[in-house]
């Protein structure tokens, strides 16, 4: 349960840090580090066979990560989206000191232009504004905020839930390899790196939507063809398993970027957080999905198959991201996928490009 909570906040946190030209690679070597770590935990078990050691090896493998997350600061997106501008900017200076730059990147290049006021007022006014109005408590409801916000949250969740649900029928469900358990253990994750390394590469060329849709499509088709493969071409099916599992695999490392890209700030980690719950849902849904083979055989991938299919198509209706930045309002988020005026290029909208990408000046048609 833990390690389910810290994971999100982990993932948004990187995403928050990273500019869009290595966010897709920044945010797969997390699901890689995940799939690295099954592969660790497999090799303790198998060269540690007792128990208790088993558990304080690994234990003391990862405790000094509690010490460095005391030293972690906050986003400059929390910053920003909180009002702390001055502490937005020191930290941008202190990330251009840490790599030996000079710091031509301002707070106020990273804001709408409405909201910018000229840039030097908002410094001077956050105190103020900080204590003249009390913070907005947001909700899950506020994912549910207009009826675009219902379409896409819904997709989201769907595409969260047909992973887990995908990814683990395909698991449960496949030729049982035999031999020795730690050895399986280790292939299992040792077999989703190259799905993630697939994914990066799609995901920078053509798009989040455009890489996410065909894979869940090629899901729904993997499965399908399961149904119709004869009997005993054994070797046939379990090419099509692992062909359905990679691609649901793509997948589902992608919507942890895709989520985090698709909403704003203040509610960014709502999303991700909700949409990692309906992939709980999924995991606890597979293993009934597993025992409909005693009804029939191929029930568990014909259910698969469909969802994924219908859930790939509606993933064509999502707005594209790939090269936008992240958004920091509910409305910045709304315009996902509109096509604003030609913005007029200044040095500081190209610092603001060049550095984190955090906004980008917005003008109103």
């Amino acid at each position: 349960m833990v390690s389910s909570g810290y994971l999100v906040v982990v993932f948004v946190y990187v995403t928050e840090f990273t500019g869009s030209k290595v966010r897709t690679w920044t945010s797969m070597h997390i699901h890689a580090a995940f799939a690295v770590g099954i592969m660790v935990v497999a090799l303790t078990g198998y060269l540690v066979r007792v128990w208790w050691i088993y558990q304080i090896i690994l234990s003391i493998c990862t405790s000094p990560f509690l010490l460095f997350c005391w030293k972690f600061p906050e986003t400059p997106f929390y910053l920003m989206a909180k009002g702390r501008y001055k502490e937005s900017q020191a930290l941008l200076d202190a990330i251009a000191h840490f790599n030996r730059l000079e710091c031509r990147l301002k707070v106020e290049d990273l804001l709408e232009r409405v909201k910018s006021e000229n840039g030097k007022a908002l410094l001077e006014k956050e105190e103020d504004e900080r204590h003249a109005q009390p913070e907005k408590k947001l909700s899950i409801l506020d994912l549910f905020g207009s009826w675009k916000m219902v379409g896409r949250t819904c997709t989201v969740w769907a595409i969260w839930f047909i992973g887990s649900l995908g990814y683990y029928v395909f698991s449960l469900g496949s030729v049982n390899l035999g031999g020795n358990q730690y050895v399986n253990l280790f292939l299992a994750g040792a077999v989703e790196l190259p799905s993630y390394l697939i994914g990066c590469f799609a995901m920078d060329r053509i798009g989040r939507k455009k890489t996410c849709a065909p894979a869940l499509l090629l899901a729904g088709v993997a499965c399908m063809l399961i149904i119709v493969v004869p009997a005993e071409i054994q070797s046939l099916a379990v090419a099509l398993t692992m062909i359905g599992k990679c691609a649901v695999a793509i997948a589902f490392g992608l919507i942890y970027l895709y989520t985090c890209e698709l909403y704003p700030t203040v509610i960014r980690s709502l999303a991700v957080g909700s949409g990692s719950m309906m992939c709980r849902v999924g995991s606890i849904v597979a293993p009934f999905c597993v025992y409909l083979v005693d009804v029939w055989v191929y029930l568990p991938q014909l259910i698969v198959g469909i969802l994924a299919f219908i859930i790939g198509v509606l993933t064509l209706l999502l707005p594209e991201t790939l090269g936008k930045p992240l958004p920091t309002t509910i409305e910045e988020a709304k315009s996902l996928g509109q096509y604003p005026s030609k913005k007029n290029s200044t040095p500081g909208n190209k610092d603001a490009e060049d550095g984190m990408e955090l906004n980008q000046d917005k003008v109103k048609a």
